[in-house]
């Protein structure tokens, strides 16, 4: 069993490619509405690939949580310019493939540079709404959705979203901001606690709910639901 995430403090002080062309295309949603979701602006996206960010959010630590192997398939929802995206795609190879989702166009367009640069082929970008995704129902093997949740009043309607295009038995995880006062991040007000995530989790018919540590700022949650 997993400990629950440690308070900011205890925490901090713990604390291959392909040479095809990255295939992306661009997909908007019925009425093409964009949610709050995108309320961090991409003129600063360059502040979410920061060598900080690595180092206080490993991304290699939250893929490991969903289990990914060769050849399957990922939506990292509210993807931004893909710092959890290109290493999923790594990991799921050539035969695998990720879908990057976002409601900010211009997101995915310096997510599909990042991709060219990096020789990934494997990775569709999908301009989003706020609460419904572009995907078909169980579409995908595992979801991702981190540090996005807090940025939506919908972010209960958005886990049943997630769950829709989610297979069964699939592995869900969550990444948010500890609900306590750091150096960075959001207002406290807007953060979510783990027990609020849990219970919303519970509700969605997740019988495996394991809360895991992230880093100094964050928390992660690692779900699946059973096959009944």
């Amino acid at each position: 069993m997993r400990r629950r995430p440690a308070p900011v403090a205890a925490a901090a002080a713990a604390a291959g490619s392909w040479l095809d062309p990255c295939i992306v295309t661009i997909r908007r949603n019925g009425s093409n509405e964009v949610g709050r979701m995108a309320r961090f602006d991409s003129q600063d996206a360059d502040r979410l690939l920061r060598p900080e960010r690595y180092r206080s959010q490993n991304p290699e630590l939250v893929l490991d949580a969903l289990s990914l192997a060769s050849g399957m398939t990922l939506a990292d929802v509210g993807s931004g310019p893909g710092f959890y995206t290109l290493p999923a795609a790594k990991r799921v190879g050539p035969a695998g493939r990720v879908y990057a989702l976002d409601v900010d166009p211009k997101m995915l367009d310096l997510l599909r540079e990042r991709a060219v640069a990096d020789g990934v082929a494997n990775i569709e970008c999908l301009v989003s709404s706020e609460v419904r995704l572009p995907l078909p129902d169980a579409a995908v093997d595992a979801a991702l959705v981190a540090s996005v949740l807090h940025e939506t009043p919908k972010w209960v309607l958005l886990l049943g979203e997630i769950t829709r295009v989610l297979r069964p038995e699939g592995a869900l995880v969550v990444v948010e901001w500890r609900k306590e006062q750091t150096e960075m991040g959001p207002p406290l007000a807007e953060r979510l606690t783990y027990e609020e995530v849990e219970g919303v989790l519970q509700a969605a018919g997740y019988d495996a709910i394991e809360p895991f540590e992230v880093g100094p700022y964050h928390y992660g949650v690692e779900a699946r639901r059973g096959s009944g």
